[in-house]
């Protein structure tokens, strides 16, 4: 008996250190993968971290998080990651619906007083989805929430809730909206205390833009990275404005170390179990007797091989974010080249996903021609 323990053993560690040869020699690929698509696209600069079932197994940063003052990214850059920032939302949410203090399936007039006739068969799920029909509020980017809210409530629908899909930020502002009533908190409040805080996110946040006379007041982010453009080969900085009401849906600046910290906390099951938020992440609702394009958790769904995964973009190209749930991968690409479009995270996974068609093509797309 001791001598099978003893071989199952030995051939347990021999398994370890050939899955170990295999991850660094991976990485190294990546390395070379990543260098030489920088200095091919002129890409200021990138950090990526892969993790796998919990565990952190790549992190790395490359280039330059500012040129003016030539500072390199670190593991603690804060990134704008726009659009993805809709993951950490949808974190929230999920979190919120495990703690049954909110349901996919509430009608929105539950939380909100005096709702139109047209959004009364409006839900949560449909928020979450982007298939409210909510029309994008785009006036005064510094006015508050509630004044969008009225807004919107005094405009038309673009369809009856439910029967059609676009991608807005409204759908997540009115969710916002709503989460801030359900805890009784600000966004910002909630997000640090339910999200980052348990997760160890300790680096990022909102710069929180506001307007004050013929000034523009931002709050200091640690380590902030300048997002760049090009034009004829010379770099530009450049800012986007994202209104406070909609940074449910974008505007989060985040570190490499707090992503791979976000990922970390889903795979440990930290705020809530992976049984349970299976079926809203990789799970799809219909809309109009199609297959909806987000799931239920408001991520983008892909299949490929017979490969399940999801994730989010957004800039189009400043974050990037795949979560492959039966392999346990989750790749994650930062970047502060605003031309960038988003491939890196899917072409990183074919490095270490068997049977994944490698798609190793990196392309960028004109900003801005003035």
């Amino acid at each position: 008996m001791r001598l099978l323990q003893l071989i199952l053993l030995l051939f347990a560690m021999q398994n370890n250190c050939f899955a170990q040869d295999r991850i660094a020699l991976n990485n190294q690929r990546v390395d070379t993968f990543i260098t030489s698509k920088m200095k091919a696209f002129n890409i200021p600069g990138i950090a990526i971290a892969i993790v796998k079932n919990g565990v952190a197994i790549k992190v790395s940063t490359y280039g330059m998080a500012n040129i003016e003052w030539k500072q390199r990214v670190s593991l603690h850059t804060n990134f704008q990651i726009a659009s993805c920032t809709k993951l950490l939302t949808s974190t929230l949410l999920l979190k919120a619906v495990y703690n049954k203090k909110i349901g996919l399936n509430d009608f929105i007039e539950k939380y909100i007083d005096s709702v139109p006739n047209s959004w009364k068969s409006m839900q949560i799920k449909h928020l979450i989805s982007h298939s409210s029909g909510l029309r994008e509020y785009s006036s005064n980017p510094y006015t508050s929430t509630a004044s969008v809210v009225k807004s919107l409530k005094d405009s038309t629908l673009e369809y009856i809730p439910g029967n059609g899909q676009h991608y807005a930020q409204a759908d997540f502002m009115l969710l916002g909206y709503i989460l801030e009533k359900v805890y009784r908190k600000s966004f910002i409040e909630l997000l640090n205390d339910e999200i980052l805080v348990p997760l160890k996110m300790n680096d990022g946040g909102y710069d929180m833009e506001q307007k004050v006379g013929s000034f523009i007041r931002t709050n200091l982010i640690k380590e902030k990275a300048t997002t760049y453009y090009e034009i004829d080969k010379k770099l530009y900085a450049y800012k986007f404005i994202y209104p406070q009401f909609n940074y449910t849906a974008g505007g989060y600046f985040a570190s490499i170390s707090d992503m791979a910290n976000w990922a970390i906390g889903l795979d440990r099951e930290i705020l809530f179990t992976k049984r349970f938020s299976k079926e809203y992440i990789y799970g799809r609702d219909s809309i109009k007797h199609q297959l909806s394009n987000y799931t239920k958790a408001g991520w983008i769904l892909e299949n490929e091989n017979g490969i399940q995964y999801a994730g989010h973009s957004g800039g189009p190209g400043l974050a990037d974010i795949l979560r492959f749930p039966d392999e346990g991968y989750t790749f994650i690409v930062l970047s502060n080249d605003g031309e960038l479009l988003p491939y890196f995270s899917r072409a990183i996974a074919s490095f270490y996903i068997p049977n994944l068609p490698a798609k190793l093509k990196i392309e960028k797309f004109e900003l801005y021609r003035f």
